[in-house]
């Protein structure tokens, strides 16, 4: 993690110092009290439900190095605060305490040889990312995102986590509006650039699809001469991007469908995952994907190309898809009372939808499929459509049962209803609590359910609140 001291913070931060001395060193930064650890940088994030001046006192008591401020008054009155004890903390004051926190990453990026991985994409980037860092750690030391921390605060923490003796880092970029993306690129410094896939998401401040694409390509434009894209061959938005790419930069394309550098063929479904095998450039391998979800086959392709960029060998390759783990509510399965879930509510719009759709419907199962979803947010004014055509698409696939939670999913339920969905299969609900009740009475041996929604629907309490009902 970055090392430092108060002097050269005030050179890049371009702040004034209001106490302590320049030569106080510190060891890493927070922006949380409670987890601050001593000798940290202590930075006084604003939000738009916290700020982080309210807790410089805390900070001072865990005895951080030092203290990044916007708003001096707000600077508690202390013996410690004003310099006058040995053990005293720097304080520095700039304009904007964010903006200070993405330089410093910034600063310390640029003086570290690490290659960066940046990935994006509207679904998947958050798998692909750990498959791509599980392949990196067989021959190097990797830095990844931890989480989900992939924003204009996150990403900048983990770009700080880094030290000498990392060699890749990859990092995940999420967006919801236009030039977030071009913001993380131009902290991190990118030299290999993934976009996972494009489709609907974020709607709300993008309002087209187009304004989607643009933004993810924002990706690839920040790419230098010596960078390498990683392109999804089977994704014609993608593909439209790598188009404008600039002519010296590498490229590498995955795909299923198309012609591709690293393409899979003779795909089998294993009631637990995928076999396959992988051409990469003409070198063929058999991987066993032990994840669900048709989906992941392209996220696999997509780090074995990123792999193979960083120079990692086939065996390293396939060891390091063979050690990943997936992140919490993406597509994990597990027994429970004699029957099998599906969690993968961590998210949801209309592609990853159809995905989880098609997964279930393919699952052997000797009970019932049942689809518990919730709603797709962010959809913009294609939301109410989107919600019905998905209800359409339900109606044609072998789904037993559909239990939809919220008002958005209700368009869902009818549309499934208009698509020929008997309704009686169909049980619609306004809150999480009436659905878990309804899981506990109705669900019976080899039942085999897949919940899915957006964040904001926390269908995963409702996947709780059923399992553990004394909790609630």
């Amino acid at each position: 993690m970055i090392e430092s001291n108060a002097q050269e913070c005030l050179r890049v931060l371009r702040g004034n110092l209001l106490s302590g001395r320049e030569s106080v060193a510190f060891k890493g930064v927070s922006i949380d009290s409670r987890t601050l650890q001593a000798g940290q940088l202590f930075f006084c994030i604003l939000g738009p439900t916290f700020d982080g001046h309210a807790f410089i006192r805390q900070a001072v008591e865990k005895k951080a190095a030092g203290i990044i401020l916007s708003d001096k008054e707000r600077l508690p009155s202390s013996p410690t605060l004003s310099g006058q004890e040995d053990n005293a903390p720097f304080i520095i004051r700039v304009d904007d305490t964010l903006s200070a926190l993405q330089d410093l990453a910034r600063f310390h990026r640029r003086r570290l040889p690490v290659r960066v991985v940046g990935v994006t994409g509207t679904n998947g980037k958050s798998t692909t990312k750990e498959m791509i860092a599980a392949i990196a750690e067989t021959t190097f030391k990797t830095l990844k995102t931890r989480g989900n921390l992939n924003n204009h605060i996150g990403l900048p923490l983990n770009v700080l986590q880094l030290d000498a003796s990392h060699e890749v880092a990859v990092l995940e970029m999420g967006m919801s509006a236009a030039g977030e993306i071009r913001l993380l690129a131009d902290i991190a410094k990118p030299d290999i650039g993934v976009i996972t896939n494009i489709s609907e998401g974020h709607l709300v401040q993008l309002k087209t699809l187009k304004n989607v694409q643009a933004a993810k390509g924002e990706l690839f434009d920040s790419l230098d001469d010596e960078g390498t894209a990683i392109i999804n061959a089977d994704d014609p938005l993608v593909l439209e991007l790598a188009t404008s790419l600039r002519t010296a930069v590498k490229r590498a394309t995955f795909g299923i469908n198309n012609p591709a550098d690293v393409k899979a063929h003779d795909i089998q479904a294993t009631g637990r995952g995928h076999d396959f095998t992988v051409s990469l450039f003409g070198n063929a391998f058999p991987v066993q994907l032990p994840f669900l979800g048709f989906c992941n086959i392209y996220n696999a392709l997509a780090a074995v190309a990123t792999g193979h960029s960083l120079g990692i060998g086939t065996a390293d390759i396939k060891a390091g898809l063979a050690n990943c783990k997936l992140l919490s509510h993406r597509y994990e399965i597990f027994q429970h009372d004699s029957k099998t879930i599906i969690n993968d509510a961590y998210n949801a719009n209309p592609k990853s939808m159809r995905e989880a759709l098609a997964t279930l419907a393919e699952y052997p199962s000797s009970g019932r499929r049942i689809f518990v979803i919730g709603d797709m947010l962010e959809l913009g004014d294609l939301s109410s459509s989107a919600h019905t055509r998905l209800g359409n698409e339900i109606a044609k696939q072998p789904i037993d049962m559909l239990v939809t939670v919220g008002e958005l999913t209700a368009l869902t339920a009818q549309g499934a209803r208009a698509g020929g969905m008997k309704g009686d299969r169909i049980i619609v609900f306004d809150t999480r609590a009436e659905a878990s009740e309804f899981l506990r009475e109705n669900t019976r041996h080899g039942d085999c359910l897949l919940f899915k929604g957006s964040r904001g629907s926390g269908m995963e309490m409702v996947l709780q609140e059923w399992i553990h009902p004394e909790a609630i």
